[in-house]
């Protein structure tokens, strides 16, 4: 399987597990943006109160993770560690957020100080591992997930990994069949795990066994190519030639598919860029709005790209516009702070409560920012002068 593959298996399942368990007494049952940004004052708040504990770090973290917010996540916990370096529970859960940022030289210095302070068990083992995957050290990796199996011989995680790399380097097919097999009893909801495994037994010769796996693994994930294109090749081998041909044209289609949502993407990725450059270094906002608005046509769902429109249209002084542009933004992405700030801009004159409490969103999901302090304060003193007397703030 293809090495991307392997890093969005192994970040996403070590990530959910992590996740559940250092973000203990944090519940998030749906993504719902009022309830999470309620969640993360309340951590907040309780990291202000108790600045030490541990647990609370890793909460706030936690919650900034799950929401994708990854730097703020790594500088919470940095800032933790300055004053408490060896606390393992922080660098593990710091590990996690380098490999979310794919940052995987860091996630490797930061695994190896967690083993070193705390119990090396199974899942800090795993955490090292996938940093050395990160780094292209196959061998380190092995080894690693190898340990795992050792101190945890059910980690869904270690045998799908393990059994990846030797199904890739199709070497040691038998024991990779075994450890993929375990790991799809582990994890029998994982698509990949049977794509994987479909994969080794077409590889060992075994075309009816891939054939059925590869079809369970299209029931879990019907939109992959790549499962179709084994699947042919299992038919094929099977001389079920009609299948063979269904299966094909299936995993054509799809590489179109494909094929012409990355040329959508990088059209709208140039569109923005060129949108963004006008906006920064010239005065033609028409100009630059224009060119945004072909960049979100080409990606509805680009929320970057109604941000820049409502900058657009902030600065010509289209207030109407700004809000309807940063509505969809948000819409798109509840949890960009930057959105809540340009909100708060475009309704700081026409409704100072509603701004207060955008701008109370934006400091919520990014402490610290001084363009957002100073909007802060600003507001809730002209919240202040315009309540009645007699009612404090």
């Amino acid at each position: 399987m293809k090495y991307k593959f392997r890093m969005r298996c192994a970040c996403g399942l070590i990530l959910a597990v992590w996740l559940s368990a250092c973000a203990a007494g944090v519940e998030i049952q749906a993504p719902v943006a009022s309830e999470t940004l309620r969640a993360i004052d309340r951590a907040q708040l309780a990291l202000q109160q108790s600045p030490d504990a541990e647990g609370n770090a890793v909460s706030l973290s936690s919650l900034y993770l799950q929401i994708g917010q990854n730097q703020n996540a790594v500088e919470v916990l940095q800032r933790f560690l300055q004053s408490h370096p060896n606390a393992p529970k922080a660098l593990r859960l710091l590990t996690v957020a380098h490999l979310r940022k794919e940052d995987y030289g860091a996630a490797k210095e930061t695994a190896e100080r967690a083993l070193r302070l705390g119990t090396r068990d199974s899942a800090g083992v795993e955490l090292l591992a996938i940093a050395q995957l990160g780094l292209q050290a196959a061998d380190s990796a092995e080894r690693l997930f190898r340990e795992a199996l050792s101190l945890d011989p059910n980690s869904a995680e270690a045998n799908l990994q393990l059994g990846l790399l030797y199904a890739k380097g199709r070497r040691n097919l038998p024991e990779a069949i075994g450890l993929l097999e375990k790991a799809r009893t582990l994890q029998p909801k994982v698509a990949g795990t049977y794509a994987a495994l479909g994969s080794a037994f077409l590889a060992s010769g075994d075309p009816q066994r891939a054939a059925n796996t590869l079809e369970a693994a299209i029931k879990l994930a019907p939109d992959p190519a790549e499962p179709y294109y084994l699947l042919a090749s299992a038919w094929r081998a099977l001389h079920q030639d009609e299948k063979a041909d269904g299966a094909l044209a299936a995993f054509n289609s799809r590489k179109k598919e494909e094929a012409d949502r990355r040329a959508r993407e990088m059209r709208g990725r140039a569109d923005y860029e060129e949108g963004v450059n006008l906006l920064s270094n010239s005065d033609q906002l028409d100009k630059a709005y224009a060119i945004l608005s072909k960049a979100v046509g080409e990606l509805p769902a680009f929320d970057a790209g109604y941000y820049r429109l409502a900058q657009v249209s902030y600065l010509k002084g289209n207030l109407p516009d700004a809000l309807a542009s940063i509505g969809e933004a948000l819409k798109l992405n509840p949890f960009e702070p930057e959105y809540y700030f340009v909100m708060a801009r475009c309704l700081e004159e026409k409704d100072p409560r509603a701004a207060l409490a955008a701008i109370e969103k934006a400091v919520g999901l990014r402490p610290g920012v001084q363009d957002f302090e100073e909007l802060r304060n600003g507001l809730r003193v002209k919240v202040q002068s315009t309540r009645p007397e007699g009612k404090g703030y």
